[in-house]
């Protein structure tokens, strides 16, 4: 081969890697731009998680704060509660002694009245003794309201107005055979 072939290949090896630079530079500016595009993306990502996580940490601060709020406003509740309830049992015991007291002075009563009224008739012996007896008998004898009354008062309001017995057995939360026999014991009580 001869010399002048050489540097021609030469010339043109040396313009094909000149217009093949420019093409390079090209390349390399726009993988350069892409990266950099990339890069704000993922900073603009990251802003978002940033502020997403101070959001979602505000939130759990809060909820943290009215939990502890709700937890002393429960408590404060329950020891409210709790020193109701301890009311409520020393009253609850005070009235069950009242009550206890009520019913021995009314047995004492009762066989005291029995007693003192045998007694005055037998000593007596004469008219005076009956009419003393009449006298005491309707004390005793007079009793405002029988015992079944008292202890089912809603019921015997509810019969009086005309209700049914279904709708008493309803309204009082019983059964219709107790309704029955509720009424029933205290016909009976009456007629004695």
């Amino acid at each position: 081969m001869q010399p002048w072939v050489y540097i021609v290949l030469v010339g043109v090896a040396a313009i094909l890697y000149a217009l093949l630079l420019p093409a390079r530079m090209k390349e390399g500016k726009a993988e350069q731009q892409s990266l950099k595009e990339t890069e704000a993306a993922l900073e603009l990502y990251m802003a978002d998680i940033e502020r997403e996580n101070e959001e979602l940490a505000q939130l759990v601060s809060s909820i943290k704060q009215q939990s502890q709020t709700n937890h002393v406003a429960m408590q404060g509740q329950i020891s409210d509660l709790q020193h109701q309830l301890t009311e409520l049992q020393q009253s609850s015991l005070l009235l069950e002694g009242r009550v206890t007291n009520e019913e021995k002075r009314l047995r004492e009563l009762e066989v005291s009245v029995e007693k003192g009224s045998y007694a005055k008739v037998a000593a007596i012996g004469d008219s005076s003794a009956g009419a003393e007896l009449s006298s005491i008998q309707p004390e005793v004898k007079a009793k405002p309201i029988s015992s079944i009354k008292l202890r089912y008062p809603r019921l015997f309001e509810l019969h009086e107005q005309g209700k049914s017995i279904d709708s008493i057995a309803k309204t009082a939360g019983l059964q219709r055979g107790e309704v029955q026999l509720i009424l029933q014991l205290a016909k009976q009580e009456e007629s004695v």
